[in-house]
């Protein structure tokens, strides 16, 4: 099964887990997991990383999470992997998970915190926090400091005075590339005063490239979102820019007359949706996806702009601004997100209708199961009344008066007026509608109308075939007949001759044949068994030496785990028992 690696590439952890799969040539399907929408919180989602956050990976029937353990499993279950990102010598690896460890607990919380804090909070849904960006800040200088003269010191071009890069360098320099979405003032002042930190983050960049600046490509992209969004605050405020970008105001309050000015200016040019513009856009969608000239398998900006050129040349909107083929697309999502929910409530309330109720009582239900089921109101009914007669949005049980002794909820179905439903039900069930309510079927495109011409024209070639092949056969039965005709009948004696007729008794020789055959079929068939077992025996015997090998292995990471924990404790925490079995592991690990 291919390794599935679940990550969002603005997220520090997942680009380091991707650059390394492309590196080392991993087979893998990217899954795209939006922080800023909130799928890592999705029910699907925490079946993988309960935790709830990226990146994870599912490699078989393993599920894995947190980046620097990924990248510990990658380097050790696949073969293609160069052996210093994640070396076979044990205390080069108990000195890169001494980098990780250390990376986890300070310069994460640094970079992370300021980047966050200062920039990309709002694009998250979070405010921005000015007091913990500074103290944010201060963890990072220190951590870049602690990189600078003790991680790097030497002239080795990566950590811990290695020539080739490990998954310690790839982590960290992954994680201060976020620095990019910066201001290049407040950057520079952060890493200009380390220079062997900006010379090893260019040596690990060379080393992975490409794939480094592919994966980095939508960081850089948001640095240019953040350097317009800095460009547009410096020329609508006047006076000193603050270093603290703001995406948006939304949730904070500010007493800056100029600020409360130009959010109000913006809004003034924000323009309602009116029920007329909703009737428009809904004919507008109809009649294009309906359209048999043009066809309805045009591309999806084609199609936009052919419905935004109807909406803006209705005579009913002509003394209204025109609306882009976007604005069009964004409301007609809401319009269907909306009205597709509503039917399925509405189905809801027609099943469970009792006798009596007219249909806006009907209604009146199924406004209220909306309410409950989406915690809001529903306020789209003029568009679900202009949309409830299509076929995408009829309804499976069509409201009938309960006149005259009443009548059945479902209505039997007729041949020819069979509808399918795409509501919120689960089972597409064919229903019957009234005269009233008969729906149109959508108009044949081009390719639909050439496939119907072939087959019309195969079915005839058909028939003429069967036509063909069934004169022939009256033909060979003609003369069938005819020869049985001409066949004399068998006499008496010819008749008493074959019923005499006895099958001759086999031969000695035969006899003795028949069962020589016999035995070495009996004996090929053990010695066939015999084979078998032997197979059977050594495949067991493999599996065997197999597992007594996985149980040393085992016990080996055991002893490098308890040896982890110890080295990560001073000489004055360990007790003397706790101080000789450290020695005694190094000791069997060298």
């Amino acid at each position: 099964m291919k390794l599935k690696v679940y990550a969002d590439r603005m997220s520090q952890p997942s680009r380091a887990v991707l650059i390394f799969c492309k590196v080392n040539e991993i087979q893998f399907d990217e899954i795209l997991i939006y922080l800023a929408n909130r799928q890592q919180l999705s029910p699907e989602f925490k079946d993988i990383n309960p935790m709830g956050k990226v990146p994870a990976i599912v490699d078989g029937k393993l599920k894995l999470s947190e980046s620097h353990a990924i990248l510990i499993y990658l380097s050790s279950a696949y073969p293609s992997v160069v052996d210093h990102w994640y070396p076979s010598d044990l205390s080069k690896r108990a000195r890169i998970h001494s980098v990780l460890d250390w990376h986890h607990t300070n310069l994460r919380p640094g970079a992370a915190g300021y980047v966050l804090n200062s920039v990309l909070g709002p694009a998250l849904g979070l405010p921005l926090n000015p007091k913990a960006a500074a103290e944010a800040e201060q963890l990072l200088t220190k951590s870049l400091t602690t990189l600078d003269t003790f991680w790097l010191k030497g002239n080795a071009m990566f950590l811990l005075g290695s020539n080739q890069p490990s998954i310690a360098d790839l982590s960290l320099v992954c994680e201060l590339t976020q620095l990019q979405v910066l201001d290049d003032k407040d950057r520079l002042r952060l890493l200009s005063p380390h220079k062997n930190v900006e010379q090893w983050i260019e040596n690990t960049r060379k080393a992975t490239m490409p794939h480094f600046d592919e994966v980095h490509e939508v960081l850089f992209r948001a640095k240019d979102r953040c350097q317009k969004q800095r460009e547009m605050a410096t020329a609508s405020k006047p006076g000193p820019q603050s270093k603290i970008i703001q995406f948006s105001t939304i949730g904070e309050k500010s007493d800056d007359p100029n600020l409360v000015q130009n959010t109000t200016d913006r809004r003034k040019h924000r323009r309602k949706w009116s029920r007329a513009e909703d009737a428009i856009l809904i004919s507008a969608w109809l009649n294009t996806s309906k359209d048999p000239i043009v066809d309805n398998e045009h591309k999806a900006c084609a199609f936009w702009k052919r419905i935004g050129a109807y909406f803006n040349n209705s005579a009913s909107l002509a003394n209204l601004p025109k609306r882009e083929p976007s604005h069009c697309k964004q409301r007609w999502s809401k319009l269907n997100d909306k009205v597709c929910k509503f039917v399925g409530c509405y189905d809801q309330a027609l099943n469970q209708r009792s006798s009596g109720q007219s249909e806006d009582d009907v209604f009146q239900v199924a406004y209220q199961v909306y309410t409950n089921n989406y915690k809001s109101n529903f306020t789209l009914e003029h568009a679900w009344r202009e949309l409830r007669h299509s076929k995408k949005w009829c309804s499976l049980y069509p409201f009938e008066n309960s006149k005259g002794g009443g009548s059945s909820k479902r209505t039997k179905l007729n041949n020819g007026d069979r509808v399918y439903s795409s509501s919120s039900n689960p089972e597409s069930v064919p229903i019957a509608l009234d005269e009233e309510e008969q729906v149109m079927d959508l108009p044949l495109g081009v390719k639909s109308s050439k496939q119907k011409e072939k087959k019309v024209a195969t079915i005839i070639t058909i028939e003429e075939r069967e036509a063909d092949s069934g004169s022939r056969l009256e033909n060979l039965w003609v003369l069938d007949e005819e020869e049985q005709v001409m066949d004399r009948p068998l006499g008496v004696k010819s008749l008493e001759q074959k019923e005499n007729k006895v099958a001759p008794k086999p031969t000695i020789e035969e006899r003795e044949a028949a069962d020589s055959r016999s035995r070495l079929e009996n004996l090929w068939a053990l010695k066939e068994k015999e084979e078998r077992e032997a197979d059977s025996r050594s495949r067991l015997e493999n599996l065997w030496a197999l597992k007594e090998k996985d149980i040393e292995e085992q016990k080996k990471l055991t002893r490098m785990e308890v040896l982890k924990s110890l080295l990560g404790r001073t000489t004055d925490q360990l007790s003397e028992k706790e101080d000789i079995l450290k020695n005694k592991l190094i000791d069997e690990m060298l």
